[in-house]
């Protein structure tokens, strides 16, 4: 069976606690609503959250043979995605994320990233991917696998040759300058970057979205969506850009794994052969349901399921956007 995207990247256990209080270290024990153990990593999300929507995804991770492995295997094998691109290194430790998530719905990590940070271009199976006949294949999240960031260009050049599209979102360091340095080969290799504002203000210093496309220019990028949280995104093919709202009326319960499912909507839309403010709608509308549900990606709804929230909720589309949705 022929994929629509392949992701590469983060794979984590996640044990997710809320309502989680700043003040737990001078206190004995608190009170929690909540503990979900669950899959998690931006490589996961993502090829779920397609999966949910309707494509044919397949994921390229590494875990370890150990507990924490289980949930990250078992939970993609239940959402359909195609894990021919799973490593298994009994020689590493599965990563896992304590997520803590505060009663406002935002959310802070304590990881472990052994088997993420040993991920690296040989442990993909290059044919694989190449032969997948995936239109897109999305590397989540560069910085955040060390490894792989040192041979994600050679690799997104394989696949611009073979006719997919490369597409990266990102994550922080502690250093920024020299991470820019290891992945200058994948920007001029890359088609479609999402990256959150903050992540993309820490890697190139620039503060406005217009200084970072214009930054950003000289690398031939055709697409660019900035994730800017409640605000919605910024969008650019580097002709015009745009300012796209998100869906303001959403309850937030719990940001983890929004940016994931916006990307995820993102490039199903393109896939689907929609414009990128289109797209924009779409990945801004994904996000908005997965936030009203604690976990990663429990809350990415089917696409008919998305586009009726969308219906349901159209006044927080650009008029001139609405006829894709109505």
């Amino acid at each position: 069976m022929a994929l629509d995207i392949v992701t590469i990247g983060l794979a984590c256990s996640d044990v997710a606690l809320k309502p989680m209080v700043r003040e737990l270290f001078e206190r004995d024990a608190i009170h929690l609503d909540s503990i979900q153990s669950q899959s998690g990593g931006d490589a996961v999300n993502c090829a779920i959250d397609c999966q949910k929507m309707g494509l044919n995804a397949g994921v390229v991770c590494k875990v370890g043979t150990d507990m924490f492995a289980s949930p990250i295997l078992d939970n993609l094998k239940d959402a359909g995605v195609d894990t021919q691109g799973v490593i298994v290194d009994p020689n590493v430790r599965t990563s896992v994320s304590i997520v803590c998530i505060e009663p406002s719905g935002e959310r802070h990590f304590a990881v472990t990233m052994d088997a993420n940070n040993s991920l690296c271009y040989e442990d993909v199976d290059v044919d694989f991917v190449k032969n997948s006949g995936a239109k897109v294949i999305q590397y989540g999240s560069a910085v955040s696998c060390p490894n792989m960031d040192l041979g994600i260009g050679k690799l997104f050049a394989e696949c611009q040759e073979a006719g997919m599209l490369t597409s990266c979102d990102m994550s922080c360091c502690e250093d920024m300058d020299e991470e820019l340095k290891k992945l200058d080969g994948m920007f001029h290799h890359l088609d479609i970057y999402l990256p959150s504002m903050y992540e993309v203000t820490a890697l190139t210093g620039k503060e406005t979205c217009e200084e970072i496309e214009e930054f950003f220019r000289p690398y031939g990028i055709k697409m660019m969506a900035i994730k800017l949280g409640g605000d919605g995104c910024f969008v650019t093919d580097f002709k015009k850009h745009r300012y796209i709202r998100t869906f303001e009326n959403a309850p937030v319960v719990d940001t983890t794994g929004c940016g994931d499912s916006f990307c995820a909507g993102f490039l199903t839309a393109i896939i689907k052969g929609w414009d990128i403010e289109e797209a924009a709608v779409y990945g801004n509308a994904v996000g908005s349901c997965n936030c009203q549900v604690i976990g990663a990606n429990l809350g990415v709804r089917s696409f008919e399921d998305t586009m009726a929230f969308i219906k349901e909720n159209i006044e927080y589309v650009p008029e001139d956007l609405r006829a894709r949705f109505q």
